[in-house]
């Protein structure tokens, strides 16, 4: 990839339901950065996890289009691998499965790569460590609170070392302390690895620590700018 390319384009993306009476999207285009914090702020409707959606392959666009390293997503034969690779989720409500352990459900991105069980846990229980949730391992989720949960789930999106981690109001079920855990984590991340962090927030704390801002308002950008 050229180091002049950005990681992730989206150009004059749109998304209709409804046969078009409903415009989630209308026209979005940015391009966002290797080791970035891109926060996506807007009202509620504005289009924010529509797009996260599309740019991380759970959903597919009504017109437009979005490439991750250049590649066009609509050209992606193999969508499971390709998001295993490539992005890695964290949502508000955490989507653990509450069946499965922390250290299992950590690991289990890595189940689409092929990785062997053995690494797969070895790999799991270092990343859990990293969050200081190795005496968590063996818990099932209910039996964690919540932020260790969250915590859980950022290890769970980082465990394949994605390019691209998109966050969906990651803090938006967590106290003030909690929140700026999961906030540290995420941008230590992006710094680190040179990951760009796109992160949809209603919260005027954490998308002041971000490096920019997009605000979306009925499915459109209406500003995009560096923070001050």
């Amino acid at each position: 990839m050229s180091e002049n390319r950005p990681l992730v384009a989206v150009e004059s993306l749109s998304r209709d339901y409804d046969r078009g009476a409903v415009k989630a999207l209308a026209g979005v285009s940015f391009e966002a950065n290797a080791g970035e914090v891109v926060a996506l702020t807007g009202p509620s409707g504005c289009g924010k996890t529509t797009l996260l959606s599309l740019i991380g392959l759970l959903d597919q666009p009504t017109g437009g289009s979005v490439r991750i390293g250049g590649q066009d997503l609509a050209r992606v034969a193999r969508p499971g691998p390709f998001r295993a690779r490539t992005v890695g989720f964290v949502f508000q409500f955490h989507h653990m499965v509450p069946t499965m352990t922390l250290l299992e459900n950590v690991a289990a991105p890595m189940v689409a790569l092929g990785v062997p069980r053995g690494e797969r846990r070895t790999r799991a229980r270092a990343m859990l460590d990293l969050m200081s949730m190795s005496t968590r391992a063996a818990f099932l989720p209910a039996n964690v609170s919540g932020g260790e949960r969250q915590r859980a789930a950022v290890a769970r999106a980082l465990i394949n070392h994605p390019p691209v981690i998109l966050a969906d109001e990651p803090t938006g079920n967590l106290d003030s302390r909690n929140g700026r855990i999961v906030i540290d984590l995420l941008i230590t991340h992006a710094r680190s690895q040179g990951a760009l962090v796109l992160m949809a927030t209603h919260n005027p704390e954490v998308a002041r620590l971000a490096d920019r801002r997009i605000e979306l308002r009925d499915g459109e950008v209406v500003t995009a700018r560096a923070q001050p």
